[in-house]
């Protein structure tokens, strides 16, 4: 009776469920002391790696069915002091632009300053009552985090090394342009060229930084 009782328990079949849709999506998860972890790798064309966490957390309230999925995904880590300044307000721009914005999304972008993390988190209520229901609810905001994380990871990293150096104007623009791009290497090429506009209109050259940047990664 044990053994049936815990193969129908709905707290292990969300927690199996869900690690099959992140496997599915990134290749490979992840289970430790209850949170779910995947790598997602490849992200924008700066090729950027994000770790998403996911764990199951009570109910806003006691009397309420619902439990609470928090998926947290760590973005960047290790900034810089001198980033951080331009980084919020880039973060606050992100908020606007998946909130009231162009391109709408879910969670919000925010600073973690004890670790020095740039993460994305959302929290979402699922009916554990009416657990199998859920599973295109947590299968279409995965697709969409991976499409959140693959459109404003450049933009992140960007105002990380690159301080004040694109507003989220710029962008958008940006976004614009490569819109119908599915090709990597069109959609490289094009940012590229936003980048090294940018740098010569601050007074920089493009070719410099790439060197300072290859030299950083060395060490």
């Amino acid at each position: 009776m044990a053994k049936k009782a815990a193969e129908t328990n709905p707290i292990i079949e969300l927690s199996k469920a869900l690690q099959e849709m992140m496997t599915e999506l990134f290749g490979e998860c992840t289970e430790n002391d209850g949170v779910l972890r995947a790598y997602a790798e490849h992200m924008g064309v700066s090729d950027s790696t994000a770790i998403l966490d996911v764990m199951l957390e009570g109910g806003l309230r006691e009397e309420a069915p619902y439990g609470v999925l928090h998926f947290h995904t760590t973005l960047a880590e290790n900034i810089p002091e001198e980033s951080l300044a331009d980084l919020l307000i880039s973060l606050n721009n992100l908020n606007h632009v998946i909130n009231a914005g162009a391109f709408p999304g879910f969670g919000a972008f925010a600073y973690y300053d004890p670790l020095q993390q740039v993460y994305l988190s959302y929290r979402m209520p699922v009916n554990l009552n009416q657990i199998e229901a859920e599973y295109d609810n947590i299968r279409y905001y995965l697709g969409c985090l991976y499409d959140q994380m693959d459109l404003f990871m450049d933009f992140v990293m960007f105002s990380i090394v690159n301080p004040g150096g694109m507003s989220i104007a710029d962008y958008m623009n940006y976004l614009d342009e490569i819109s119908d791009l599915d090709n990597l290497e069109e959609r490289l090429a094009v940012f590229e060229s936003e980048f090294e506009e940018m740098a010569r209109e601050a007074g920089l050259d493009p070719d410099e930084i790439e060197e300072s940047d290859g030299e950083g990664e060395d060490a």
